[in-house]
């Protein structure tokens, strides 16, 4: 079962249960999804993950801006739609996960400051559902710096 499926049956699932923050988010991400089915795309190329991840990073930035403007009461709500966003995204990596993939990804290869960007390609490549880009980034920089 695709993420589209799954989001429609528990959508289905939340409705009858009278869930209405999970219908909500639900209904967000279906209609993210159909966007992207409507892109011109050829319907293989179109990745469903990745659509739940992009509708994810805009409620992750959302919550950021309430943070900066004090609300509490925004942010703890964005805290649960974030929550039932990412029941639909692959586990993630724990931060010593990730420095452990960068350490080795620089010591097998012997990466330079100056080979950064091929070095961010290489674990983004291997690990890239798995991996939060911007946390690699900023571990790559502090090793390759220090």
């Amino acid at each position: 079962m695709n993420v589209k499926e799954r989001v429609t049956e528990e959508l289905k699932c939340a409705m009858k249960a009278q869930d209405k923050l999970k219908t909500s988010v639900l209904r967000m991400i279906l209609a993210d999804i159909k966007i992207a089915d409507t892109s011109g795309k050829p319907k293989d190329q179109i990745d469903y993950v990745e659509v739940v991840r992009g509708y994810c990073k805009k409620l992750k930035k959302s919550r950021e801006e309430y943070e900066k403007l004090h609300l509490p009461e925004k942010v703890k709500e964005l805290d649960g739609e974030i929550a039932i966003v990412e029941e639909y995204l692959p586990k993630q990596l724990s931060d010593d996960e990730m420095k452990k993939i960068v350490n080795e990804t620089i010591e097998t290869n012997t990466f330079t400051a100056k080979d950064m960007g091929t070095a961010m390609k290489l674990i983004m490549s291997k690990h890239g559902s798995a991996v939060d880009g911007k946390k690699v980034q900023t571990y790559l920089r502090e090793r390759l710096k220090g």
